[in-house]
């Protein structure tokens, strides 16, 4: 064999050898999914189950499609129940560039045409809210049936006294952008101890870290960033009434009064938007049952 043959069968031999390997990957995880293209930098991993009306589960900052696993197998069972990982997270390609959540937006309008969704109905975790606040910036509420924002505020910096708000000055950006940068497993551990109604369990904390550090840490800190200066109160605004609407909020939230500030900011700038309370910020994770009735409640409003 010439060495041109040679190193022809190597090139193929690494291709199949990488073919298996995230065959094997995928098919060993008992909540499999798979890959599809949806531009030419970026795939997307998602799981794809049940048959109907089409759900997409969105998850937040630095979250997997994993997280929402008991959302995707409880309405698979009547719906078409779909989660993906966004760009740069979990299984997703990481990419150097647009790792901001205009992008997300335009990367979720991308993963509905490739898989030819119709009347979606989405709901988004926290900043996951974000990638669809986004979307409707472009393509206002065409092709959505209706919107479930699970935790988000759709501003974070308060500028003014009674703003449902987390930031309340560059000092707080700082300290946990910070931690992300300097010791990025405890930071970690700690915000998701901050999101859950009681103590997280060694295996369980491990769990999210891993599925969270699935995230280079420069995309970690370029979607913080982008997620704590955007502004999506117009989009939040202008949907009012288009199309159904739930936010589901943690009580009491990232701080006390949290619940009261985003019941008063929908109620004045999102009027007909419905309005439920239920744990803290993974509520779908730690409460799934409560969760899914409430959700399910919900979308058979909608029939």
């Amino acid at each position: 064999m010439n060495s041109q043959s040679a190193n022809r069968l190597n090139r193929w031999s690494s291709i199949l050898f990488g073919a298996i390997l995230t065959l094997l990957t995928v098919c060993g995880n008992a909540f499999a999914g798979q890959f599809i293209r949806v531009s030419p930098e970026l795939q997307l991993y998602y799981v794809d189950k049940g048959r109907g009306t089409p759900i997409v589960f969105i998850p937040g900052w630095t979250g997997t499609s994993e997280m929402l696993q008991k959302q995707v197998d409880y309405f698979s069972k009547s719906y078409r129940a779909i989660s993906y990982d966004p760009r740069s997270q979990g299984r997703s390609t990481k990419t150097a560039e647009n790792n901001h959540y205009t992008q997300h937006g335009v990367d979720l309008n991308d993963f509905m045409k490739a898989l030819r969704l119709k009347d979606v109905i989405l709901v988004a975790h926290s900043w996951g809210c974000h990638d669809v606040y986004a979307y409707f910036r472009v393509h206002g509420t065409q092709n959505v049936k209706a919107f479930v924002c699970i935790d988000s505020n759709p501003k974070a910096i308060v500028e003014a006294e009674g703003d449902w708000g987390t930031l309340k000055s560059a000092v707080d950006l700082k300290g946990f952008h910070d931690g992300i940068s300097y010791d990025r497993v405890k930071t970690s551990g700690d915000f998701l101890q901050s999101m859950v109604t009681r103590p997280l369990t060694d295996g369980e904390r491990k769990w999210f870290i891993k599925q969270m550090l699935k995230t280079p840490t420069s995309v970690t800190l370029q979607l913080d960033y982008d997620g704590s200066m955007a502004d999506y109160s117009a989009e939040a605004k202008a949907i009012d009434g288009k199309i159904p609407v739930l936010n589901i909020l943690a009580n009491p939230g990232w701080f006390d009064g949290w619940t009261p500030l985003g019941k008063a900011w929908l109620a004045k700038n999102a009027p007909r938007s419905e309005v439920e309370e239920l744990g803290q910020h993974l509520m779908f994770w730690e409460f799934p049952d409560k969760f899914n009735a409430m959700l399910e409640s919900f979308l058979k409003r909608l029939r």
